[in-house]
């Protein structure tokens, strides 16, 4: 518990509920956040919304300037060829104007990259980076975003990632800061959530699949290696979701010629919706280029849906050897082979259940992060 109240600003998505959970595990903390919208939005999430008006705790969230919860959509895209210099100076006249215990960046590509354009270092108060997915391990690729990267944590005091993967990649490129301990970066699993009836996992006739093409979403190569392993699948369901016009048009294909019942999800299902989806999948497929922990596979491991996922994101970390699969995310016939040993072995799945749901109770569960993510600001 902090001793005095802390004014913190924070740089990151309004309409991202990663951002809104986030900050929801400070609730009973005396913290003064101010949100700086980092990328354009239409909406502000509900779950921030409500943590931007409720009364009823001791944390604060303002947005600043008032002025961009209309403007940050039309503004970001004036802001283009400009090379987001007019947000920039935004950002800069609030950091200038205000005093702030500390900084902290949630999610580099927009935010960071936003810091960096104030060009207030060294002059700032210090800096907190938390990582998303693939801020890291996928951008260090290009020249000049590694080159932005490494000028991010340079000035930064603090990191936080969800990898140990993230954490050796950032002390190559030079980071010489505190590193703080791996967690989920959007916090962790809430139990109580998790529906308590469903089925064994080997009763169960459901299929969750990811469904992003976009930027380095590989849903595409899930679809196909379905089609490959269509025998398998007659009695199946596969559910879909955050789905693609191309995942969703690639769909239409394994329901009407491979004759396999697909269903595909509205893009914002409720969560309770979507846990409840989960509990009744035997198997759930995560495929992209690029990823961190990824919020689907906590939930697949916290509702006994056993799970499958690239191994370009930070899974084998959280899972272990009996508890999932990581495959790669260009071969569809290898993941069609997984596909099927996962639904021809009832033992398997059954087990991998109990493994999983204990790892989620010792290392992801809401209360265990929450304690964890509140000594973050108690760093010096």
């Amino acid at each position: 518990m902090l001793n005095q109240r802390k004014q913190i600003l924070v740089i990151g998505m309004a309409d991202s509920v990663h951002l809104a959970r986030w900050l929801s595990q400070f609730i009973d903390q005396p913290i003064d956040f101010t949100l700086f919208p980092s990328s354009p939005h239409r909406h502000i999430h509900p779950k921030l919304k409500n943590l931007i008006t409720s009364a009823s705790q001791q944390m604060t969230v303002t947005l600043k300037p008032p002025s961009m919860r209309w403007l940050a959509l039309p503004l970001s895209a004036f802001d283009i060829p400009f090379n987001n210099f007019f947000r920039s100076q935004l950002l800069r006249r609030l950091i200038t104007q205000q005093e702030f215990d500390l900084i902290h960046v949630l999610e580099l590509q927009h935010a960071g990259y936003l810091l960096l354009g104030t060009k207030l270092a060294p002059n700032l108060p210090k800096v907190f980076i938390t990582n998303w997915g693939s801020d890291i391990y996928w951008f260090q690729q290009f020249p000049k975003h590694k080159q932005k990267i490494i000028k991010l944590l340079n000035i930064a005091s603090f990191y936080s990632a969800e990898c140990q993967r993230d954490i050796e990649i950032v002390r190559q490129l030079g980071y010489a800061g505190k590193t703080m301990p791996v967690i989920p970066n959007s916090g962790g699993i809430n139990l109580e959530e998790i529906p308590k009836d469903s089925l064994p996992p080997s009763q169960r006739k459901r299929i969750m699949i990811k469904g992003y093409t976009g930027f380095v979403g590989r849903a595409l190569t899930a679809l196909k290696a379905c089609e490959l392993a269509a025998n398998h699948l007659r009695g199946y369901e596969v559910v879909i979701y955050s789905a693609s016009l191309r995942a969703r048009i690639r769909a239409l294909k394994l329901r009407h010629i491979h004759k396999i019942r697909v269903t595909i999800l509205k893009k914002r299902t409720p969560h309770h919706e979507m846990l409840k989806n989960f509990s009744e999948a035997r198997l759930y497929i995560g495929i992209s280029l690029s990823d961190g922990i990824s919020t689907s596979l906590l939930e697949a491991m916290a509702t006994g849906c056993f799970p499958i996922q690239t191994n370009t994101s930070c899974a084998a970390e959280w899972m272990s050897r009996n508890s999932g699969l990581t495959v790669e995310p260009f071969k569809p016939i290898d993941l069609a082979d997984a596909i099927r040993s996962i639904l021809i072995s009832n033992q398997k799945v059954d087990e991998a259940q109990l493994i999983n749901k204990d790892i989620i109770y010792t290392s992801a569960s809401s209360y265990k992060i929450r304690e964890l993510a509140q000594s973050f600001y108690l760093m010096d």
